[in-house]
């Protein structure tokens, strides 16, 4: 194996990829190992070369299932000695910082107040993890309203500022890293299904790309041309965002079956549909067996239009044979051209 000059091993002669790669086996007894050398005051030779950066982690989740009162004990429980490990490690929770929240469609749900440092913690009806905002109800519509807002007003800088530029691409630079990137991060997790918050995000996108289309062609494509808006997208090279979600969500999952990806949890919701013992769906069968659902939501998520979508390429091209980046291809163009 060839490495970079980047990623080359340091003195102990480990390559840096196997700790990426390992950190959730290796952070424990490293972990361990550490807070033995801090409380004897004592380091091995080879940490005296060798950077070590401590990263603090300043947040802590804690997640149950909850049906009944006994659940709400043995959450309580948990937290409790989730307080006394921090005491017994000479560290404080900052309560006034500490909230709750309970994920739930039912009419009366369970509202039990929790306790950490004989201080009622605070419950809550929206909170902010990893960039996504969650609601109780996880519609993550609130969430697109508030990326659409953030989107808008950093269109409006990036229009504002360059309106004396001439390179064409420094102004899909700016947009591309102060827009778009608000608007496509964990687009796999919150990828709305109503059509409603879909366009909401795509006149954003609209919005810049009549702009870029002004200053490539010199006219305006709105009354009294009204060009249509796959057009003036096609012409300045942007692909609709919700193609590009569903996109990089296909290519996710392909990643998966190929073992590129580590994510037991999803993987073992993909089925392989066998062939049964009429002759028709002996010849072309699909590749993943489809979720049965008798909602629309559930019929409507993520993972299931994902599995359609995998069905409908194998048709065309084997997922397993051909190169990725033909693949890649290939589904950019059924998706594009939405190819039944």
């Amino acid at each position: 194996m060839n490495l970079k000059p980047k990623r080359s091993s340091g003195p102990d002669g480990i390559p840096a990829f196997l700790f990426r790669d390992c950190a959730r086996v290796l952070v424990s007894p490293l972990h361990h190992v550490f807070n033995i050398c801090l409380q004897q005051s004592t380091f091995p030779d080879r940490w005296k070369i060798t950077r070590v950066v401590p990263v603090p982690k300043d947040d802590l989740k804690l997640l149950l299932e909850v049906g009944d009162q006994s659940d709400c004990e043995r959450l309580q429980g948990d937290i409790d000695r989730v307080v006394k490990w921090s005491q017994d490690n000479g560290l404080c929770f900052n309560v006034s910082k500490c909230s709750i929240i309970s994920f739930t469609r039912a009419r009366n749900p369970i509202c039990y107040e929790y306790m950490a440092e004989a201080t009622a913690l605070q419950r809550v009806t929206q909170v902010r993890d990893l960039g996504v905002h969650l609601t109780p109800d996880l519609t993550f519509r609130e969430h697109i309203v508030k990326i659409c807002k953030k989107a808008y007003r950093n269109l409006g800088f990036v229009l504002r500022q360059s309106q004396g530029f001439t390179n064409i691409t420094a102004i899909r630079v700016l947009y591309d890293a102060l827009v778009r990137s608000h608007l496509e991060y964990g687009g796999v997790v919150w990828a709305p299904h109503e059509a409603k918050y879909s366009d909401m995000l795509e006149r954003v996108q609209n919005k810049f790309a009549r702009h870029l289309y002004w200053r490539l062609y010199g006219v305006y494509p709105l009354y009294p041309l009204m060009y249509p808006t796959l057009f003036v997208l096609g012409m300045v090279s942007y692909n609709e965002l919700g193609v590009r979600r569903q996109f990089t969500l296909v290519v996710y999952l392909i990643k998966l079956l190929h073992g590129k990806q580590h994510n037991p949890g999803v993987l073992q919701l993909l089925s392989f549909s066998v062939p049964d013992r009429y002759v028709w769906r002996r010849r072309r069968p699909p590749l993943l067996a489809v979720p049965a659902a008798k909602t629309n939501l559930l019929a409507k998520t993520p993972l299931t239009r994902a599995i359609r979508t995998i069905n409908q390429i194998q048709t065309v091209i084997d997922v397993f044979a051909c190169q990725f980046n033909e693949l890649a291809k290939i589904i950019l163009y059924i998706l594009c051209y939405r190819l039944e």
